[in-house]
């Protein structure tokens, strides 16, 4: 046997990598070994971990997916015909930028999800409901619009003002907000892993995808509700006011969607 495959063996008998692979090394005192970080540790991640966690993710959440899927294709539909009119600042065009923006995020937080980033999943649904609470804002509020464009509306406080228009978006912001101040749950180890059914995350993961969408569809129907044939969710108070209330079928069927048995088990 030659020194080099000597060496070979060795090494993988003690799953030491080479030395050229290596980035950094340490020494577990207490238990008695070396630690090695190899330089590939951010494209393992990528290539090859992430991968198995989306599956992992995919399997159990596939029809809650499914689900979400239709009602996320409903919104888009409300939005896509004022995406085009790039160079208006006016309130229609100006909100639908932004939903489209929303919708982006709402899909950047299920892929954070899918790779298991729990965590950093909901950092990106506060992101997504503070952009929603400002397409409100800019419809009940006279100078809104000039505001934003002049960078003079401040979003933390968007919601706040949508909160009497439409309650639930102060409690799903309020849910989140621990995702976003640093506290001592940044500081615990979390590390992404296999999604298992028993996964603790995996019920608020899913519930909040839920919520996300269904706020999104929602608050897209406030702002394009004279396009609406058939208002689910909004009363026409007047020309200049709108008030929440869904019908008892609607309320049932987003009472359904939004905790549905799946979730509840």
């Amino acid at each position: 046997m030659t020194k080099k495959s000597f060496d070979r063996k060795h090494r993988d008998a003690h799953s030491i990598p080479k030395r050229e692979d290596v980035a950094a090394i340490n020494f577990d005192r207490e238990n008695n070994r070396f630690m090695f970080l190899k330089k590939n540790m951010l494209e393992n991640q990528l290539y090859r971990d992430g991968p198995r966690i989306a599956r992992s993710f995919d399997k159990i959440a596939k029809s809650h997916i499914k689900e979400v899927s239709a009602i996320f294709a409903a919104t888009q539909g409300m939005i896509l015909r004022h995406l085009p009119r790039l160079d208006d600042d006016g309130y229609r065009a100006t909100s639908a930028r932004l939903l489209a923006s929303a919708a982006n995020s709402f899909i950047a937080s299920i892929e954070v999800a899918r790779h298991g980033y729990r965590r950093q999943f909901g950092m990106i649904s506060r992101s997504l409901i503070e952009t929603l609470a400002t397409t409100v804002v800019l419809k009940i509020r006279p100078d809104a619009v000039e505001e934003f464009h002049n960078g003079k509306l401040p979003s933390t406080n968007c919601v706040g003002w949508a909160k009497p228009v439409f309650p639930p978006i102060g409690q799903y912001y309020g849910m989140l907000n621990g995702f976003v101040h640093i506290g001592r749950e940044h500081s615990m180890l979390e590390m992404p892993t296999l999604y298992k059914d028993d996964d603790a995350a995996l019920p608020f993961i899913l519930g909040m995808i839920r919520g996300n969408v269904w706020t999104m569809f929602v608050l897209t129907e406030f702002v394009f509700h004279d396009e609406v044939d058939d208002l689910r969710f909004w009363r026409v108070v007047d020309e200049n006011a709108l008030a929440y209330d869904p019908s008892e079928e609607t309320q049932a069927w987003s009472n359904e969607f939004l905790d549905p048995v799946g979730l509840r088990d």
